[in-house]
């Protein structure tokens, strides 16, 4: 009720008074609004509270299962599995080759076979020169090992994961890559897949408009003919400068070891460069590539021409879904499509050459998970090795079948690629 003072105001003043009385609704609603925000707000602080240390805890727990990893792993092969490190001991002896002006291709002392990298990887190794064996060894495990988590994570990125979420899951990745056979062999026998994996990893997650990105790939490829697929591919993409500063950095390094090994470069790159039998039996059923499948399926190393199209094939098919894959959904496809397409169709591509497999689980688990059951039953189960490593040229055909897991794996991930590009294109123009 409106008491007799009010009244008559409202009676002298009615606008005003509905004026008053509204405001003061209008205040008790802001009022209210504000009080419903601010318990908002509350709630999603909370929430990202809650969100953020459930990140936080997570990444502790990535972190522990890296480090229980890599203990088990230190225990494993000193107590258990003596590792041999030959391919390492190897890399030490061309780098006292170049040192002492020994014949770098030639038979070199304590040294089986011959060298077979590029010269300026013997021009590299004279760092390892000074060091001892043992001391070589345990810096060798510990830089790869460095590189591995470094790679995972930078594989993760590649593969679209960001912040947190990019670290927790390169730590598993790495704690996990670790006892794949291609990782676990790698530096069984001291090997620089890792290193060759993580330079050109580190170029295709740098922002696109680096000085440096290329630089990795050109020393990638220095070190080991097989990456200047890479260049190719880039070329291919149409990122020139990219593709221009890789092939400097190679110029750089071709005309440093011409300069200390003027001889030994000239013969391999005229000579030894196209002899696959310098590097080792090509049947061998450690080479997982075309080339090996077609020398163990026709039980002879003389594979006819006819045949090498089929590699070519695989070359143009691999290349191709390597491009479209990057033009519709960029290098998280491509890049990998195109590591795999080299290993296939390099003349010679060891098992545990094979390390690219942690990129493409890191893809895979983003984006194809139901792919990661197969990938990690070839890769994780050691079956590459259920086959003796001798004889291959007289093989059965259940041998022959069981001797190429890597390759028809591969094979089907190429098909996948392009597959999967196919799909997101035509939901793109949709």
């Amino acid at each position: 009720m409106i008491r007799p003072q009010s009244y008559a105001n409202y009676v002298r003043f009615p606008a005003k008074h509905r004026l008053d009385r509204a405001a003061g609704r209008s205040a008790v609603a802001a009022q209210r609004a504000a009080g419903r925000a601010s318990n908002v707000s509350e709630v999603n602080t909370r929430y990202e509270g809650l969100f953020r240390a459930s990140q936080h805890a997570a990444r502790r727990r990535a972190t522990l299962l890296l480090g229980v990893s890599i203990v088990v792993f230190a225990v494993f092969r000193i107590f258990l599995s003596h590792a041999t490190y030959s391919d390492l001991k190897i890399y030490r002896i061309e780098g006292f080759a170049v040192r002492n002006g020994w014949d770098l291709y030639g038979h070199l002392p304590g040294m089986q076979g011959f060298a077979t990298y590029p010269p300026f990887a013997a021009v590299a190794f004279i760092l390892a020169t000074p060091l001892s064996v043992v001391t070589l060894e345990v810096l060798y495990v510990a830089a790869t090992i460095a590189l591995l988590v470094w790679a995972s994570i930078a594989c993760c990125r590649l593969a679209g994961a960001t912040g947190e979420g990019m670290v927790t899951a390169g730590c598993v990745l790495a704690a996990l890559s670790i006892w794949s056979e291609p990782v676990y062999r790698t530096l069984g026998f001291g090997q620089i897949n890792v290193l060759l994996l993580a330079l050109v990893i580190w170029d295709f997650t740098r922002a696109p408009d680096s000085r440096w990105r290329g630089v990795g790939v050109g020393l990638a490829a220095a070190l080991k003919v097989t990456p200047g697929i890479f260049i190719l591919y880039l070329l291919l993409t149409r990122r020139y400068r990219f593709a221009v500063t890789a092939m400097v950095t190679f110029a750089v390094t071709f005309g440093l070891s011409a300069a200390i090994e003027p001889r030994a470069t000239w013969r391999y790159w005229t000579d030894y460069l196209l002899d696959p039998h310098r590097v080792g039996r090509l049947e061998n059923a450690l080479n997982q590539t075309m080339r090996g499948l077609l020398v163990r399926v026709d039980h002879t190393r003389d594979t006819p021409h006819a045949q090498l199209l089929i590699i070519l094939a695989v070359l143009v098919f691999g290349l191709a879904a390597a491009v479209y894959a990057e033009r519709v959904v960029g290098d998280r496809w491509g890049l990998p499509a195109c590591a795999i397409t080299g290993l296939l169709t390099s003349p010679i591509s060891w098992s545990h050459h094979w390390v690219w497999v942690v990129p493409v689980v890191a893809l895979l688990w983003y984006h194809a998970r139901v792919w990661l059951i197969p990938t990690v039953a070839i890769f994780w189960s050691f079956a590459v090795w259920d086959v003796p490593n001798t004889n291959e040229l007289h093989f059965s055909a259940l041998q022959i079948a069981l001797s190429e897991w890597y390759v028809i794996w591969g094979l089907g991930f190429l098909v996948l690629t392009a597959v999967i590009t196919r799909r997101r294109s035509a939901l793109l123009l949709a």
